[in-house]
């Protein structure tokens, strides 16, 4: 994947604030999963040259170099001690191999296997795409969590102070003191909980980036739909079935099986393969004592050199192997089937991903829509009932809850937006569409807080 390469000034008003792209870019240098995938994918390229150099002649040479020592004793007296033997040699062979069919099968299903790791490497990348966003997202809201948690604290004392200061003077009876302060350690409890998520999410992030963010842009409080190309539920299905690198990599899964039956198969072909030979030895000359009718004779063999040339053309046909050619067929093709079960197992978990995907997206809106409403009416609430509770016709439970509603209104309309643009990403990512410039345009709606 390539680096992103944008001016700041298009997503960022603050140099201190790190937006989703300077995110993104950091990610795809730092993160371990992405790069790993990326030499897996790498290293499936190697299985063609494998399967070439099985055409390809098969050189290899030699060298050796020997040294005997003997010693002979004669039954009538003497000995023949004779100097050391001594001899070296070369050779080199070739090994061409002329036809084999199972090289031709072996080619396309490596081809096949580059093919596959190409699907595989473009499934992590929108899986990488979708996990920096999330990452990203989870820490904006946890940082909300935290905020609003803060601020509940921050009122919840203030109605305990307000309670403690309204029993002294007798407006108010020690139960709502009581109520105010169960209230207030419920809600310290919170601003805990909510920075042990904030931390973790930021630990999350880090995981991908190697990187901590002290300041990240986010989500203004009002934002338009994310406009999708169509809300028709047959183009992301057919956008899915055609461009799913999943989906791909089954179909590519099947051929792989289909063709390791062929190979298999053609373990009953002979084969065809030219080898030659070329060498020399050279044997150093030395002489030994024999014993010959009672006489001691001395022989002697000189320095030799042997050359030797040799050429042979194979053809091998296979006749019984014990049944074992014909077994790994039967298994291959039972492993065909069940590739092929596969394929529509995973052709329908698509079909339905997108369904799901898309549905989200228009449930996240509806969402986003109906929690802003929702923050609306609790600050109306929450206004009305600390009214209410100046003049006495509401109690300060009334009060809190209210507050206690506000915040987590506010907390779930944070979360709702959130959501909803993870959505609209899982949406294209369901119909394998999913690219950096998708981020991009989400990373347009963010603004420094």
């Amino acid at each position: 994947m390539k680096k992103i390469i944008l001016l700041s000034a298009l997503f960022a008003g603050h140099a201190t604030a790190e937006d989703l792209v300077d995110v993104l870019n950091t990610a795809l240098e730092k993160d371990p999963q992405l790069r790993a995938a990326k030499y897996n994918q790498e290293a499936t390229l190697e299985n063609r040259k494998q399967a070439m150099a099985n055409f390809l002649p098969q050189i290899s040479g030699s060298w050796t170099k020997s040294q005997s020592d003997s010693k002979t004793e004669f039954d009538g007296g003497g000995v023949n001690n004779p100097p050391k033997a001594e001899s070296d040699g070369w050779g080199l062979s070739l090994n061409q191999t002329v036809y084999d069919h199972s090289n031709f099968v072996r080619l396309k299903q490596a081809d096949l296997e580059g093919a596959r790791g190409y699907a595989n490497y473009g499934a992590a990348a929108q899986d990488f795409l979708v996990r920096v966003a999330q990452s990203y997202f989870n820490v904006l809201t946890n940082i909300d969590v935290v905020k609003f948690a803060e601020s509940e604290e921050k009122a919840i004392q203030r109605q305990l102070d307000q309670a403690e200061q309204r029993y002294d003077v007798g407006l108010a009876a020690i139960t709502d003191v009581h109520e105010a302060r169960a209230q207030y350690d419920g809600s310290r409890a919170s601003v805990i909980n909510a920075k042990n998520l904030l931390d973790d999410s930021k630990e999350a992030l880090y995981e991908i980036t190697l990187n901590y963010y002290p300041q990240l842009n986010s989500l203004p409080d009002d934002f338009s739909q994310y406009e999708l190309p169509s809300y028709e539920l047959s183009y992301w299905e057919d956008l899915a079935l055609n461009n799913n690198p999943n989906l791909a990599a089954a179909k590519i899964d099947a051929e792989i099986a289909e063709k390791t039956i062929r190979l298999q198969q053609s373990d009953h072909l002979p084969t065809v393969s030219l080898s030659a030979r070329k060498g020399r030895n050279n044997d150093e000359g030395r002489s030994f004592q024999d014993l010959v009718d009672g006489e001691l004779i001395i022989n002697q063999i000189p320095n030799s050199t042997t050359d030797s040339d040799s050429i042979s053309l194979t053809v091998n046909v296979p006749i019984f192997s014990g049944g074992r050619t014909s077994s790994l067929s039967r298994q291959a093709k039972l492993r065909y089937r069940a590739a092929m079960e596969d394929l529509d197992r995973i052709t329908f978990s698509t079909v339905r991903n997108v369904r799901n995907a898309l549905h989200n997206v228009e449930a996240g809106w509806s969402s986003v829509q109906a929690r802003q409403l929702a923050v609306v009416s609790a600050k109306s609430a929450e206004q009305a009932t600390a009214a209410g509770f100046e003049v006495g016709t509401r109690n300060i439970v009334e009060v809190l809850n209210s507050q206690r509603s506000l915040y987590q209104a506010q907390r779930d309309y944070s979360r709702a937006k959130h959501d909803y643009l993870m959505n609209v990403l899982n949406l294209k990512r369901a119909a394998g569409i999913l690219e950096q410039s998708d981020v991009v345009a989400i990373n347009s709606l963010l603004t420094v807080q």
